[in-house]
């Protein structure tokens, strides 16, 4: 085996600069796992080139670092030093190992294994020195012993077994992995849209490295051997020795899945539960991803690293060519190796081009934060912000001529508003994962159903509240699934339709308003309006003869019960899923919209509030009782006049805006609250739309706008149809909110 002194440096020079980036003086997980792996490529190859000074400190970083994560120190302070100190004393035995042939012991690494010894109890195993003579690292000169087999020298001492692990790493790992495993699958079908693209292969890459070293240093061999394949078949990928090609996206889904599956049960077992038994073989797996390792040609590394050098200075145009002749003249010769060997770069130039070839480089620092913190402190910026209103209210009613009192107010209304906008931005976050998911899923369905699908996605990057993602995973499931079972056409169906056999689906997102809106399109067959009238009348659902427009008829599929499905699949048929759409959507305050034209597909449009915790709406009075109406379901206000007032047989009072007959909602009798407005023209009348409907609701004043924050009223209250909460007006009066598609419903109920 032979292994070069380039890629031994590029290690090196890679665990140099991670330690560089690391923040703090703290080891967490994730980066010890990214250390240890890199070590394990160190050792091996100081093994390979008969570098014993090298494998024998790399070793007792190795050891260093496990003890590290184990909490073993008795001095973590010293043990980070030494892990400095290991980095350095690796270069320095490799540029001189370089410089030297050979790299002669000195006191100062002699020093450095006893300090590892005296902190980790750490010894060196028995190796043969470059002298050729047979010594024991730190022990006495001319102490003779056997050369020990490579594979016997690089072993590591075997972890201690799980039950001796400590619980809080070993939960840690299982979360760690989950988080992972998740960053894989997006990254994943990012890859599937851009095969070519070397920092969505990198960005997989890295996890699978991740979970590969913990895991070997938890003692989870199954979990530990699949990443590692893994990790080889991407690593061929990035190094340009390997296509990606659709098996190698499938193969690296299926073994994702594969390590969520061991993870899971390395949790369930953790938990006391029973674990779940195992799946499928993973013979199967291994097998494929050999043959895709076996079955690809070596292609040339890409010649973007001459391309990464000129832009970084470290060599001119003219380097550049003389090292792409030296390339040519030797065949299989990397460009980084010719610009190495004729004094045209240096080895660190090299590997910093490499890395910034494979690295993916974050802009953006995150810190992890504690969802129950986060909700108390938007909790207190709530309480803030009644607080506030409060002092505003309390100035209005009281003249006064205090200056600088209502300068400092008004600056404490600025800071406050500032706050609750940055407040609330911190629990939104991209919908692009909820987006990922979704594309996997249509994958997994297509495969299913023997349909070819492409996937466009629009607008990932739009936030949303972090507590409505997993609210809205359901409803967007049960659209997709309709979609790809009932929307699109199998390829020969498309054929004879002459569309192209692949369907597409698109997931747009989009704000509008205080709205966040996701639409669902397919290009499939579309809605059948004739068989969708036909079921709701054989359902009872609709009089035999009742005129309806389109989108009165698209909205019945989401009545309980109506499915148009002429089967039932594993997908969708059985009626139960768009009724469950609806009632998701209305749970979140959130409309739906259906468009669809025959023959060319089916749009479904979903809007949400943008937060849950806070609502902007108009406050309206009633008698002595205030209510909050959400001013997105607000079309417009106004006073009729009386002639715009009419009784229509069977559906009560209309009023008459804009040529429309609305149905009057009189919130005094559907409430019981007394008020002396009996009239609508002597009244404000506010045009509500929900449910695909629009009615005109009556109220006494309008008293004017504001953002307020949502209050549950508690178990007791929290079913009463038409409220969907409280919250605190400025005067410290509690303001019931309207849930608009309730107070349809309710006011149908009792007319």
């Amino acid at each position: 085996m032979k292994m070069d002194y380039e890629k031994l440096t590029v290690l090196v020079d890679r665990i140099a600069a991670d330690f560089l980036f690391l923040s703090g003086r703290e080891l967490d997980i994730p980066a010890a796992g990214g250390f240890l792996n890199i070590l394990e490529g160190i050792i091996d190859a100081a093994g390979q080139l008969g570098l014993t000074p090298l494998r024998e400190v790399g070793s007792g970083i190795n050891h260093l670092l496990e003890q590290t994560i184990m909490d073993n120190l008795p001095d973590k302070a010293a043990g980070f030093d030494l892990f400095e100190r290991g980095i350095s004393l690796m270069q320095e035995i490799l540029r001189d190992s370089q410089q030297r042939d050979g790299f002669e012991r000195t006191e100062a690494m002699e020093g450095y294994l006893r300090a590892l010894g005296d902190l980790t109890g750490y010894r060196p195993a028995v190796g043969v020195s470059p002298a050729g003579s047979d010594t024991e690292a730190g022990g006495d000169a001319g102490a003779e012993a056997p050369a020990a087999p490579l594979e016997e020298a690089d072993a590591k001492p075997a972890p201690a077994p799980l039950s001796d692990q400590d619980e809080s790493l070993l939960r840690d790992f299982i979360t760690e992995s989950f988080e992972y495993i998740e960053q894989i699958e997006i990254n994943i079908l990012n890859l599937e849209q851009s095969p070519e693209d070397k920092e969505f292969i990198n960005a997989i890459f890295r996890p699978f490295h991740s979970i590969k070293g913990v895991a070997s240093f938890l003692n989870l061999d199954t979990i530990r051997d699949l990443s590692h394949s893994l990790e080889n078949l991407l690593d061929k990928a990035r190094n340009g020795e390997l296509k990606v090609t659709p098996p190698v996206i499938d193969v690296i889904l299926d073994g994702a899945d594969a390590l969520k599956s061991l993870i899971g049960r390395v949790r369930d077992e953790l938990d006391g539960k029973a674990a779940a038994p195992a799946g499928d073989d993973l013979t199967e797996l291994r097998e494929r991803i050999h043959r895709l390792e076996q079955g690809q040609e070596v292609e040339p590394a890409a010649k973007l690293v001459g391309e990464i050098l000129l832009d970084d200075g470290a060599i001119t145009r003219d380097a550049l060519t003389e090292g792409l002749k030296a390339t040519a003249e030797k065949p299989g010769r990397k460009l980084g190796e010719a610009l190495i060997t004729e004094g045209l770069a240096t080895p660190k130039q090299v590997t910093r081009a490499l890395r910034k070839q494979a690295e993916q480089i974050s802009d953006t620092t995150t810190i992890r934060v504690d969802t129950r913190k986060l909700d108390d402190m938007i909790d207190m910026v709530g309480e803030l912000v009644i607080t506030q209103s409060m002092i505003q209210q309390d100035i209005s009613n009281q003249l006064t001529t205090d200056r600088n009192l209502m300068r400092n107010i008004a600056q404490l209304f600025r800071i406050t508003s500032g706050l609750q906008r940055v407040s609330t931005s911190l629990r939104m976050i991209p919908i692009k994962q909820a987006f990922q998911r979704m594309s996997r899923l249509i994958r997994d369905l297509a495969k299913d159903s023997g349909k070819q699908i492409a996937v466009e996605l629009v607008g990932e990057d739009t936030e949303i509240d972090r507590n409505m993602v997993d609210e809205i995973y359901n409803p967007l499931v049960h659209l997709v699934r309709n979609a790809v079972d009932h929307g699109l056409e199998v390829p020969e169906e498309r054929r004879a339709a002459g569309k192209p056999e692949k369907g597409l689906i698109k997931l747009k997102a989009y704000h509008r308003g205080g709205n966040i809106v996701i639409e669902i399109a397919d290009d499939g067959r579309g809605l059948n309006r004739e068989k969708i009238l036909k079921k709701a009348v054989n359902n009872h659902l609709l009089n035999d003869g009742e005129v309806l427009s389109d989108q009165e008829v698209y909205r019945l599929i989401l009545l309980p019960g109506l499915s148009t499905a002429e089967k039932i699949t594993d997908v969708s048929g059985r009626g139960v899923g768009m009724d469950v759409v609806k009632q998701a959507v209305d749970k979140l305050r959130g409309k739906i919209e259906i468009d669809s034209l025959p023959g060319r597909g089916t749009t479904f449009i979903t809007s949400f509030p943008l937060t849950m915790a806070i609502i902007d709406g108009m406050i309206v009075k009633v008698g002595q009782q205030r209510y909050i109406l959400p001013t997105t379901a607000i079309r417009q206000a106004l006073r009729p006049p009386r002639e715009s007032c009419t009784n229509v047989v069977g559906k009560g009072q209309m009023i008459n805006v804009m040529g429309h007959l609305l149905p009057l909602i009189r919130l005094s009798e559907l409430f019981d609250i007394p008020t002396d407005f009996k009239e609508p023209w002597e009244s404000i009348v506010v045009v509500m739309e929900g449910d695909g409907k629009a009615k005109a609701l009556m109220v006494d004043e309008i008293l004017g706008k504001a953002e307020v924050v949502i209050k549950s009223l508690g178990d007791g209250m929290k079913n009463i149809r038409g409220i969907a909460g409280g919250a605190i007006l400025g005067d410290g009066q509690i303001g019931l909110i309207i849930d608009t598609e309730g107070l349809f419903t309710l006011s149908e109920s009792v007319s």
